[in-house]
């Protein structure tokens, strides 16, 4: 089979009659590079008009700051993320009406990422609820289905399963003092480093205002777990400065592991690690509290 080459014109064809928005975006600034028709459609600006835009103004100001960190991170680490699996988010029209909006985002290059978009109303491609709407991880209910797939896995194959609830410390001070704009951001930095630091082999969701919930699969014994996690408060403890803010954030984790997992429920390792957690925050914060479990039953460390 002879090896097809698209030249720009072509490519540029082929963007023209695709039944989603494809807009092509600056990595380092955001700016808006192309737009295609369907694009022009969904936003209400043609392309002369997005040309030169930032693509945070295709959402409420509301959302860029937020937003605009979690480009920065995605562009520092950039990964192909599909539509059916990616942010359902708010975006804002021409002419100020807002939307449901569901993108994908595909690195091309060193330069450009590709972002592909489409309404909640349209019918070729049904939007997911699957992501929280501020950081783009998954919600709980993914994670639970996620969860169940991963303890299966670890019956079959005779692997440890680890859960691990992590709770924010000191973020209603920083809501308080700098407003829920600067809490929005410190929310997207902490699932940043979040991201970056689970495995492909697990699921992350956020599950509050500012709760996490991690499913570990074969991290190995409790020793291994906890290192990882304190390793995890040393990151989240490592956002400082927010906008010029000075701010202080910790977390609080409980976490259960299991050698037996045909012999436990998901559903009571989540309720374990839950009460963990709350053990840690009463010890004093920035703790990782983690205990083992046998037919359902807690062995604390």
């Amino acid at each position: 089979m002879s090896k097809l080459t698209l030249n720009k014109d072509l490519a540029i064809s082929i963007a023209t009659k695709l039944p989603l928005g494809v807009i092509l975006v600056a990595k380092d600034d955001g700016k808006i590079a192309y737009a295609n028709p369907k694009a022009e459609d969904i936003f209400g600006y043609n392309n002369e008009e997005s040309l030169g835009h930032n693509v945070e103004d295709l959402i409420p100001e509301r959302y860029h700051r937020s937003h605009m960190v979690l480009r920065e991170n995605y562009a520092a680490n950039p990964q192909n993320m599909a539509m059916n699996s990616g942010r359902v988010v708010t975006g804002l029209k021409k002419g100020g009406g807002e939307f449901s909006l569901q993108i994908g985002i595909t690195p091309l290059d060193d330069k450009y990422l590709l972002l592909s978009c489409i309404e909640s109303s349209n019918e070729i491609i049904k939007p997911s609820s699957s992501n929280d709407p501020l950081t783009g991880l998954p919600n709980r209910k993914v994670f639970d289905e996620y969860s169940e797939k991963l303890h299966k896995l670890a019956i079959r194959n005779n692997k440890s399963i680890s859960i691990a609830f992590i709770d924010l410390d000191n973020f209603k001070p920083i809501n308080d003092q700098f407003g829920h704009h600067i809490g929005d951001v410190v929310i997207c930095e902490v699932a940043s480093h979040l991201r970056h630091n689970v495995r492909t082999s697990d699921i992350i969701a956020r599950v509050g205002g500012d709760e996490f919930i991690i499913c570990f699969y074969d991290i190995g014994n409790s020793a291994h777990l906890k290192s990882y996690l304190d390793r995890l408060i040393s990151q989240i403890s490592s956002i400082t400065n927010v906008e010029g803010n000075p701010i202080e954030i910790g977390a609080s984790i409980g976490s259960v592991i299991t050698h037996m997992p045909q012999s436990v429920k998901m559903s009571d390792m989540v309720s374990q690690a839950d009460k963990l957690m709350y053990q840690a925050k009463k010890t004093g914060k920035g703790l990782t509290v983690i205990g083992q479990m046998e037919a359902s039953h807690l062995i604390e460390d």
